[in-house]
């Protein structure tokens, strides 16, 4: 992305808000019922506070708050009229629809996709470099699996591995995730690879998780080329 003195003066945080379309949230928003009986904590808000979360790394909703609190002064740069309250939050992080925001991150890579790569790397990358994806997936293990299923139990330990697993398709060329779903850490990884929304001529990693002979046959039915890992136990 070629340097810009459009943000210059700006703080980081605001110039990360400027790309947000603040309409267009809102329509999501409407669209998967994510506006109903609501009065003030629309879903601009919403995403700036919990963005701000992440940025700052905050690990709980006292934090956020009283990071929030602190900073309230300049809280109108931001698009943000009213201090939410904790509960307030808690609530709108119950209650609004996790699809929403899958949305809003869909849309903002469909409408800056081209200009994921830096200039310098754009004009170096091979042809293939443009068509390889990559699938994988880490786990995020908890203090419990009570709240998600097991992966299985610990040879030695005998203890499951409980946690929610991050799955990803990346693009080679751009550096950012174009798919991204979140499960128990029980899921197989097989279901990140869907032959249909490839194209011919694209390209696949993967690791051998991702092995399913079906979806395999599929892929070389239509031209897709994929790089894998093969199973210990193929006979």
């Amino acid at each position: 992305m070629g340097k810009s003195t459009h943000f210059s003066g700006q703080p980081l945080y605001c110039q990360v808000i400027k790309l947000l379309d603040k309409s267009r949230i809102l329509r999501l928003s409407r669209e998967y019922g994510g506006e109903h009986y609501v009065k003030r904590f629309d879903i601009w808000t919403h995403l700036v506070v919990m963005l701000y979360a992440v940025i700052m790394r905050f690990d709980s909703l006292r934090e956020i708050m009283a990071s929030l609190q602190a900073e309230s002064r300049k809280l109108c740069h931001l698009g943000i009229r009213l201090m939410p309250s904790r509960s307030t939050l808690s609530d709108a992080n119950r209650r609004r629809p996790e699809i929403i925001f899958e949305s809003i991150y869909r849309d903002l890579y469909t409408t800056y996709r081209n200009i994921l790569s830096s200039d310098s790397r754009k004009n170096r990358d091979k042809a293939w470099m443009k068509r390889l994806q990559i699938i994988d997936s880490t786990t995020i293990t908890l203090f419990s699996n009570l709240l998600f299923k097991g992966v299985g139990r610990h040879p030695k330990t005998g203890k499951k591995k409980g946690g929610i697993k991050v799955h990803t398709v990346i693009h080679a060329n751009e550096g950012v995730p174009s798919d991204i779903k979140f499960t128990s850490a029980a899921t197989n990884d097989s279901f990140m690879l869907r032959p249909s929304v490839m194209n011919k001529g694209d390209i696949i990693a993967m690791d051998r998780a991702y092995i399913d002979y079906e979806k395999l046959e599929t892929l070389t039915q239509r031209e897709v080329m994929y790089v894998t890992k093969m199973k210990k136990n193929l006979k």
